[in-house]
């Protein structure tokens, strides 16, 4: 039985070695790409005024939504449809970020170590809406993958706690 000479053999072992290093290479680039994607949404809803306005409208709308009698009549009324378009709009954001995540295009640490408070802060405020928008037929998926980020990320709070 011929197992060739020790030349093939290195020859085979430099290109296996040299497979294992672009193998490396790209996950080390896969994983810098995601963390400074997140990085960079996070930099954008910090400095952008638009992004900087929205999260006063959230704000601005959880406020109205308390002070209605209950959260379907906030999420129907035309007296309050901008704040409620307002809480739905900051609402998109955080589930881009889910969804960024879930897709492996956001680095799911770097989210949480920035993004963590914030995000849970935000779903428990804006609560009424969620569960108001997932009795209706037409929006029972809508920000499914932001109550799966959610519900993660307090467990994750509690096991560190």
């Amino acid at each position: 039985m011929d197992y060739g000479s020790l030349p093939q053999w290195v020859t085979a072992g430099i290109a296996s070695a040299a497979g294992i290093i672009a193998l490396v290479n790209m996950y080390s680039q896969r994983t810098t790409a995601r963390k400074r994607a997140a990085f960079d949404i996070f930099l954008k809803t910090e400095t952008d005024e638009k992004m900087l306005t929205a999260y006063d409208n959230f704000h601005k709308g959880v406020i109205a939504m308390g002070n209605a009698p209950n959260a379907a009549a906030f999420c129907t009324s035309a007296t309050t449809r901008d704040e409620y378009l307002s809480i739905r709009k900051y609402l998109n954001v955080h589930e881009l970020v889910a969804v960024g995540i879930k897709e492996k295009v956001l680095d799911p640490d770097v989210c949480y170590s920035y993004w963590g408070d914030t995000l849970t802060s935000n779903f428990n405020e804006a609560k009424p809406v969620l569960d108001f928008l997932e009795t209706r037929p037409k929006n029972k998926y809508t920000y499914a993958d932001l109550r799966k980020l959610n519900a993660e990320w307090v467990a994750r709070k509690a096991a560190a706690a």
